[in-house]
């Protein structure tokens, strides 16, 4: 290969994202301003909600409360919480003890939403790209 040759494989730096919701198990119902409403169907059932409002980072699931951050200073891009017991989780998902979700935020100018993902027991249930 000589100099200027370029590898057909490597992945272009200057692509964007594609965007979009990349979810078999979830729907967006809503967004906004460090804000998400996330319906999931699988591996279980139920409403996450994300909001930043006020200072305070909470989610919650069908109401119940499961994390939250008073974020006087920082905006936290990512936590990790026990999903609730009385949640019941398809037991095919993986392991059944493993009840660890991850919630990773990627901001860009103006605290907008740039990448919005969560994991359940090390597994993407939720990637959303704006």
């Amino acid at each position: 290969m000589g100099k200027n040759s370029v590898n057909p494989f490597s992945i272009s730096t200057a692509a964007p994202l594609e965007k979009g919701v990349f979810a078999d198990q979830a729907i967006l119902k809503r967004r906004g301003f460090l804000f998400r409403v996330i319906v999931f169907e699988n591996p279980f059932t139920g409403t996450l909600t994300y909001s930043g409002w006020w200072f305070r980072q909470t989610i919650e699931i069908d109401g119940q409360s499961c994390w939250f951050q008073i974020s006087w200073l920082k905006i936290h891009s990512r936590f990790e919480f026990r999903l609730p017991e009385t949640i019941k989780v398809d037991p095919k998902w993986g392991d059944p003890d493993d009840r660890n979700m991850v919630v990773e935020i990627n901001f860009s100018r103006g605290l907008t939403i740039r990448r919005f993902r969560i994991w359940l027991a090390g597994r993407i249930l939720y990637d959303e790209i704006n």
